[in-house]
């Protein structure tokens, strides 16, 4: 009997000390945040780079963690976070971003017509043929009129990079954009020695194309689609060995006469002609036919989950026009979104907007105030449920498609990332294993690789997660 009792007593001392030291790690776990953060910190990867890094726990209402997060930074694309933050509270989450077609009998007893545009960045040519459609088949336009009166003809930001010109990713800024201004081109293979056969879409007779690739040429040469920018032309130029079916996406100049031009030809498909197009401010006994409305939310979506640019553009020159002055300047929105920052959040003096997609080389902000934005963001239960169900999902959609995954961090990383050459950001929220949704911001500054910084910053959020 002394045996057994003995026996069972071990066993019960052996149980103690299992869920004793089960209960220590679990405490430690709790309270160890702030030193696996430091430890990632002494990586080998801040020898010749720099990184500012914050988090907040949102339930807890307590700062976690940060690392120079005053130091500003170029925030690359994460800008668009600041951005649609702003301009949803600004806005309204019922917010939409119009264009109009007017018409108005001339004197001579024939009919011009107006297109009225407001930079709605996703318009496309679905949308074109709704204008279309509000026509008579048979209509005969002696003039077609693009109001480009919303915007000055300025299309590009401030501090761009002349290099980025023929990619998509830096459109020409107009009130009128049809297909983000761009054309997709697409070479498929043919017989071997001969052209390729060569798509696009939207289809227009506002560019040209020079087919010179040769299908499964065996020279070794890259297939390359390109358009003539040096020369400002829209000639798009097809060379090399096109051994498979190749797209490139380049943007056309400018964008307003692409979109004029395309309505035109699609009117004259249809049935109709016009005679000229040109450019005049709508007039008040012009009659409105067909409004073609895109919601705030689809652009913010946009902006923040596939890192459209121009998306981002749009809400900043929509912000610009509270100001109620026309043409809105492109400075109108980044100091619209720089009152907010400094009325909202109380934002230091020393930083500076000067675009909403981030492609800018002059914006400059810090990790806490980015933070503070989405701290701002979370406040409102609207502008956090639009934000949230935007921004990429780590190992599942947008930008985030393939990290964390494996990691404690999958599916749980609602974040924006940014990246240009040196810099590479991420920032937006993170589920913690308590439940807890944390705000964190990560900029890296001077790496020259980007997956690198990547597969760091994963192991930063995996942290945030367990």
């Amino acid at each position: 009997m002394s045996r057994f009792y003995h026996f069972w007593s071990m066993l019960h001392r052996f149980f103690l000390i299992i869920l004793t030291i089960f209960a220590l790690a679990t405490g430690a776990g709790a309270q160890t945040m702030t030193q696996r953060l430091d430890a990632l910190l002494c990586d080998n990867l801040f020898i010749d780079s720099d990184v500012s890094l914050a988090v907040y726990d949102l339930d807890d209402d307590t700062l976690l963690f940060e690392h120079r997060a005053q130091k500003l930074c170029r925030p690359a694309s994460v800008t668009k976070v600041v951005t649609a933050t702003v301009a949803l509270s600004r806005l309204g989450c019922d917010y939409t971003v119009d264009t109009r077609l007017w018409a108005e009998d001339n004197a001579s007893g024939g009919q011009n017509v107006y297109v009225e545009g407001s930079i709605d960045p996703l318009f496309d040519e679905a949308d074109l043929l709704s204008l279309v459609a509000s026509l008579p088949s048979d209509v005969r336009i002696d003039t077609l009129f693009a109001d480009c009166s919303f915007m000055d003809s300025i299309y590009w930001g401030p501090g761009w990079s002349w290099d980025d010109t023929p990619w998509e990713f830096q459109p020409y800024i107009s009130p009128l954009m049809l297909c983000g201004g761009t054309v997709q081109v697409t070479a498929k293979p043919s017989l071997r020695g001969e052209a390729p056969a060569i798509e696009c879409s939207p289809q227009s007779a506002f560019y040209t194309i020079v087919n010179e690739a040769i299908s499964h040429g065996g020279r070794g040469e890259k297939l390359t689609i390109l358009r003539d920018w040096l020369d400002g032309t829209n000639v798009i130029r097809i060379k090399g060995d096109c051994n498979r079916p190749f797209s490139e996406r380049m943007n056309l100049l400018p964008s307003h006469a692409y979109f004029m031009s395309v309505l035109s030809e699609r009117i004259a498909a249809g049935g109709g002609s016009v005679g000229t197009l040109s450019y005049r401010v709508v007039p008040q006994t012009a009659r409105l036919l067909c409004t073609v409305r895109r919601p705030i939310a689809d652009i913010v979506e946009e902006a923040l989950m596939e890192s459209n640019n121009l998306c981002a553009e749009a809400l900043s020159y929509h912000l610009g026009a509270l100001y109620g002055k026309r043409p809105v300047r492109q400075e109108m929105g980044p100091k619209i979104m720089r009152g907010f920052l400094d009325y909202k959040i109380k934002a230091p003096e020393r930083y500076h907007i000067a675009d909403g997609s981030g492609l800018s080389l002059y914006t400059y902000l810090s990790a806490d105030i980015i933070l503070q934005t989405l701290r701002l963001a979370h406040s409102d239960k609207k502008v956090y449920d639009t934000i949230l169900a935007s921004l990429p999902l780590s190992g599942i959609s947008g930008t985030m498609k393939n990290r964390t995954k494996g990691t404690a961090a999958y599916k749980k990383i609602y974040a924006k990332t940014g990246t240009v050459k040196g810099v590479c950001t991420l920032a937006g929220y993170a589920v913690a294993a308590n439940g807890h949704t944390l705000a964190f911001v990560i900029l890296n500054q001077g790496s020259m690789s980007a997956s690198t910084v990547r597969r760091w910053q994963d192991k930063v959020c995996e942290v945030l997660c367990q």
